[in-house]
């Protein structure tokens, strides 16, 4: 489980809202990533990043493609991460890059 002042400093990393808001940030932040380490070290590596793809985050993790899958899935629905769909520089197929959502 995460610590409270953790909680805090990745709730208003992410939420980008005031010591005010605390209590509701930090309530919302567990509840979001379920205090899972994982999903705070990804959303870290995504605030420190434009775009990442699926490829980058398993290297950076050491994760499967269905465990990163996963892990993205959960913070795109829970409206923490953006995905944007593109044609691959190659022009080899598609590609997915994922960004933080910093308006939230």
């Amino acid at each position: 489980m995460l610590r409270p002042t953790r909680g805090l400093v990745l709730g208003n990393l992410v939420n980008n809202k005031s010591e005010d808001d605390a209590p509701s940030v930090l309530s919302e932040g567990i509840a979001l990533l379920d205090a899972s380490r994982v999903r705070v070290d990804l959303l870290r590596l995504m605030l420190a990043h434009d775009e990442l793809t699926a490829i980058e985050l398993m290297d950076a993790l050491e994760l499967t493609r269905i465990g990163v899958g996963k892990h993205l899935n959960e913070l795109t629905e829970a409206g923490l991460l953006i995905e944007r769909r593109a044609t691959h520089p190659r022009g080899t197929g598609g590609v997915i890059y994922w960004r933080a959502d910093r308006g939230r």
